[in-house]
């Protein structure tokens, strides 16, 4: 009796020692993954990734307002980097921003009502086209909008997750924002505008955007 006593005391003693080994081991792990993930799409930081696509949008806009036969192609190429930048803003950033920030569901909050807005002025201008009546006058509505939208996320968002988040977890986030920009839809939809629904649809949208956008251009060459 005193042995299965003393037996169950090592047992249960045992039993944590074991745990502790196992969770040291799955830590060891996982950050090996995730650090393979962030050395495959580059290890960029997610702040200056999405600030170095913020100059781009900019340049983006200016370049689609240019008359001419490569107007067609500047409009494409800046409807869907606005499209993957917000999907992934909105798959992964924001709801990081709400967790991990002091105030960072209101903050959160603001940027994704700011984005929905964009939207609605976005598909208005997909809708009219680069030929469209009025198409520079919309182009500049949503310019107007993005470049505040940017500049807020700049200064209020970004500037706050740098001192939040560690730098390990930016490098990854920054790993996976490039892959659902990767998938992401390459047009603007109006009801697509929320973590749930860009992690959900999104990766049908995506394929479903892109074959359409090959078939445009290959009836359009």
């Amino acid at each position: 009796m005193g042995m299965l006593r003393k037996t169950a005391g090592t047992s249960t003693a045992t039993k944590p020692l074991l745990t502790a080994k196992a969770t040291v081991r799955a830590a060891k792990t996982v950050p090996a993954r995730s650090l393979q993930v962030v050395r495959t799409l580059g290890g960029e930081n997610v702040v200056d990734v999405l600030t170095r696509q913020h100059r781009q949008i900019r340049l983006g806009f200016l370049q689609a307002a240019l008359p001419g036969p490569w107007r067609r192609r500047n409009f494409d190429r800046l409807m869907r980097l606005l499209a993957v930048h917000e999907a992934a803003e909105e798959a992964h950033v924001h709801p990081v921003a709400r967790r991990a920030l002091r105030h960072g569901s209101e903050l959160a909050q603001r940027r994704i009502t700011e984005e929905k807005e964009a939207k609605q002025l976005l598909v208005a201008l997909w809708r009219t086209g680069p030929n469209g009546a009025g198409y520079l006058r919309r182009l500049n509505q949503v310019r107007r909008a993005v470049a505040r939208h940017a500049a807020r996320e700049e200064r209020e968002e970004f500037a706050a997750l740098r001192k939040a988040v560690s730098p390990a977890r930016l490098r990854m986030l920054g790993a996976e924002v490039k892959l659902t920009q990767a998938y992401a839809p390459t047009r603007p939809h109006r009801w697509v505008n929320n973590e749930a629904a860009n992690k959900l649809v999104a990766p049908v949208l995506g394929p479903l955007d892109r074959t359409l956008d090959a078939v445009r251009h290959r009836m359009a060459s």
